[in-house]
């Protein structure tokens, strides 16, 4: 394993790892005190993301070996991070609807193109040692950004945190897009 593909790994699983990990534990939090929501409409919300991004992976896939891959992943992040900041301006539950469609599409666009990108930069014969650290990076992000979002919050609310999750994944795109132009 060559070290840039293992540095270029650990900084776009944190980034992308943070600016979704943030919102993570919180979201439900939210979607209750801001909404009067039940946590039936918790679970509703958070299966609408789910299965929008389980009917999208394969085209979304498809469209990552079609063209590059990078650009396919940018897309993704930027969506999301739409998406990220959007929450600040929903004020009824039918807008957390819209929302979670589109961050379903995002993550669809996302997932594939980063697994590809990680199986592409990985020796054959070193893959799934590639893949468990670029796993294992990502969940350590994720638990940062856990521990890191409940402090964000009961410091300085929700709008920060919305903010900080969109700036992440403005970056994790920039970054992914600037490190393929150097590597091409």
């Amino acid at each position: 394993m060559r070290r840039s593909s293992i540095l270029f790994m650990i900084t776009l699983n944190t980034l992308s790892s943070l600016g979704v990990g943030l919102l993570g534990p919180i979201y439900p939090i939210f979607i209750v005190n801001h909404f009067s929501a039940s946590v039936v409409d918790v679970g509703i919300l958070s299966a609408v993301s789910s299965l929008v991004a389980a009917v999208f992976k394969a085209p979304a896939g498809r469209l990552s070996d079609l063209y590059r891959r990078e650009k396919i992943f940018f897309a993704g992040v930027m969506m999301g991070s739409i998406c990220s900041l959007s929450y600040i301006f929903a004020f009824d539950l039918t807008h957390l609807y819209i929302i979670e469609f589109f961050f379903g599409v995002s993550f669809a666009l996302q997932r594939p193109a980063l697994l590809a990108l990680m199986t592409d930069m990985s020796d054959k014969d070193k893959r799934g040692l590639f893949l468990g650290i670029f796993e294992s990076v990502y969940d350590i992000a994720w638990a940062v950004a856990a521990l890191l979002s409940g402090i964000v919050v009961s410091m300085f609310g929700f709008k920060l945190l919305f903010f900080i999750c969109s700036g992440f994944q403005v970056s994790t795109g920039f970054f992914v897009l600037k490190s393929a132009k150097v590597s091409h």
